[in-house]
C-alpha cells in the first residue's frame, strides 16, 4: 500500500458554489473512507482555495478514478488537480494495527422493512432528514444505512455510533432503547422495530 496526496485547486467563491453538491461529495468521499482508501480529507482555509485528500491505496489508478467521479470535479468546482506520491516516514505504522477503541463508544442498531417502491423514498429521507438531525447531536460519531432486497420486500438496518450513553440519551430521550421514528418515516415503512439494541465497540479494524 502506498500514500498519495491529491491536491484540488477550486473555483472562486467555492464555499458558496459547493452547496448544491456538498452532500453528494461527502457521501462519495465517506464511501472511499469506509473502504479504507481515504485517510484524511478536507479543504484548506484562509483562503478556501484548495483541498487536500490523502489516500492509502495499492495503485494510483484508484485515486485517479476517485477524481473522475467526484461530484466537485464533475460539476466544475475543481479547476485543476494533482496527484503526488507521498513518502510517509512517521505515523503510518498505526494503520496495520487494529484500533483499540474506548468501551464508551456505543453502537445503536435498528431494523425495519419497506417495499421496493418505497425504498428510494426512505433512502432519500434518511439523507435529507435523519443524517442532519444526527449530526446536530453532540457525541454522535457515525451512521450507516444497510439494505437487503428480498423479493418484493426491502430489509433495512441502521447502525449509528456514539461517544456515550449520555449522547444517545440527548437524541432518544430517557428511554434509551426506544426507537426514534418520525411519522414521515412510518408512512414509508411496512414494519419496524419499536426497540433498538446497543453494543459497546471493543475492537475496530480497518
Amino acid at each position: 500500500m502506498s500514500y498519495y496526496a491529491l491536491f484540488y485547486e477550486v473555483v472562486d467563491d467555492f464555499v458558496a458554489r459547493r452547496v448544491p453538491f456538498r452532500e453528494e461529495h461527502l457521501r462519495f468521499a465517506r464511501e472511499a473512507y469506509e473502504r479504507g482508501e481515504i485517510v484524511l480529507a478536507g479543504a484548506l482555509a484562509e483562503p478556501a482555495d484548495r483541498a487536500l485528500i490523502v489516500f492509502n491505496v495499492d495503485d494510483k489508478s484508484k485515486v485517479d478514478a476517485f477524481v473522475r467521479k467526484d461530484p466537485y470535479v464533475v460539476n466544475g468546482l475543481v479547476k485543476k488537480w494533482e496527484i503526488r506520491p507521498w513518502s510517509v516516514v512517521i505515523g503510518n505504522e498505526t494503520l496495520s494495527r487494529p484500533a483499540q477503541l474506548p468501551p464508551t463508544v456505543i453502537l445503536r442498531q435498528w431494523t425495519a422493512r419497506t417495499t421496493q417502491e418505497q425504498w428510494p423514498r426512505y433512502r432519500a429521507y434518511f439523507s435529507r432528514k435523519v443524517l442532519p438531525d444526527l449530526r446536530a447531536v453532540e457525541g454522535f460519531v457515525d451512521a450507516k444505512l444497510f439494505v437487503r432486497h428480498a423479493g418484493s420486500d426491502v430489509d433495512i438496518l441502521v447502525e449509528t455510533t456514539w461517544r456515550s450513553l449520555d449522547a444517545i440519551r440527548a437524541f432518544a430521550g430517557p428511554d434509551l432503547e426506544a426507537a426514534v421514528v418520525s411519522d414521515e418515516a412510518v408512512a414509508m415503512l411496512t414494519e419496524f422495530d419499536g426497540r433498538v439494541r446497543h453494543f459497546e465497540v471493543s475492537i475496530s479494524a480497518s
